[in-house]
This record gives structure tokens, sequence and C-alpha cells, in this order.
């Protein structure tokens, strides 16, 4: 599958229906993702990557892939919870090389430098979901594996998804600016509103 490096700066009216596309791909899995309604508040663009306030709560970021075939659009968005320390990798592909047959797939989840493997993750588990294309979700928790996992989207050149030897996709980053956004956003989430007291019972 080749690597794609968009330009989102072509305007025609080709590039327009694409990015139209993806960006109602996207919509949806932000808001599976995000469990609500997909109500998001624009942020920040960072080069090709855009940031956004959802449901007051996280932060993401996203990057369209858009192809003149409609079967190699792709999309790649993170949604950043601060507050619980939880991080969703979402991957869209309206045809990936390997349509899965279930609800779960594992994939081996790879940072490249150059045609290189420079950081691994081994094995993991990501969601499926069909709608107007395929959404893949895989969701890190705690502390340490959220905190890895955005350095090495900042990082690294590339992400790579493998199914056992076969390549599913690879994708360039260049996200070191937008994931300081990200966090950046994420900083400026409102505090939640505190909890409403009980309510007392009058005595009988």
């Amino acid at each position: 599958m080749p690597l794609y490096q968009p330009r989102f700066e072509h305007r025609s009216q080709g590039m327009i229906r694409v990015k139209g596309r993806i960006v109602g791909l996207c919509a949806l899995l932000i808001a599976g993702a995000a469990h609500a309604e997909g109500i998001t508040e624009p942020y920040v663009t960072a080069g090709d990557w855009e940031i956004s306030a959802a449901n007051h709560h996280m932060c993401g970021m996203r990057r369209l892939y858009g192809s003149p075939v409609r079967e190699e659009e792709q999309a790649l968005i993170v949604l950043y919870d601060p507050r619980r320390q939880l991080v969703s990798l979402n991957w869209g592909a309206h045809k990936p090389a390997f349509p899965p047959l279930g609800a779960t797939l594992p994939l081996d989840l790879t940072f490249l430098k150059g045609s290189s493997m420079e950081e691994s993750w081994g094995n993991q588990t990501f969601q499926i979901e069909k709608r107007d294309g395929y959404l893949f979700t895989h969701i890190f928790s705690g502390t340490k594996d959220t905190q890895r996992i955005l350095r090495d989207l900042a990082s690294h050149k590339t992400i790579a998804l493998f199914l056992g030897p076969s390549l599913m996709t690879a994708l360039y980053l260049d996200a070191s600016d937008a994931v300081a956004k990200l966090r950046e956003c994420a900083s400026k989430l409102p505090e939640p509103a505190p909890a409403d007291p009980p309510a007392k019972t009058a005595v009988q």
C-alpha cells in the first residue's frame, strides 16, 4: 500500500470531494470514540493536522490522506483524554488491503524511520466498526502508555500497521507540532462541574 503525503492546499473540485468524504468518515469516528454526539470545537491547525476539542473532556488531532481513488482514502485520528489518561488511536480506511471478517483484528503497531523499524508496540487488538469504510480503534490507558504513544507519534516519521507479515497501511506523520498543540488543547479543557450534593432526606 503506498505511503501518502497529501497537500491539502490543492483545491480542485476532485480533491474537495475526496476531503469531504473523509471528513464525514472522521466525524463518525470521533462520535463513536468519544461515546457522545460528536460535538467538536476547532482549536488550531498544525501542518496537515487539525486539532479540535471534543465534547469538552478530550482533544483530538486528525490528518486526512486523500487520493483521487476513493478506495485509497484514509484518515488517522488521535483522541486524548488527559483526566482519565486515555488515548484512542483510530485509523479509517475505505478499503483496507485485507478487509476484516470479525469485530476485532490483532495488528502489529510499528513506528518507522525510513524503511527500518524504530519502535514497536507489538501485537495490539483493534476494535472494528463498518460504516462508510472501516474504522480501526485501539485504546491506550494509564499514564505510562498514553504518554509513550503520544511521544512516539511526535517523534517518528511513519506509523505502520501489519497483519502478520503483511502491511495494512503506512502513513507519514510529521506530527511533532500537532502533538504539542494536542497537549496544549488538553491543558485548557474546562474543569468538570462539581457533582451536586446528595439530597437530604426529611426526618419523619
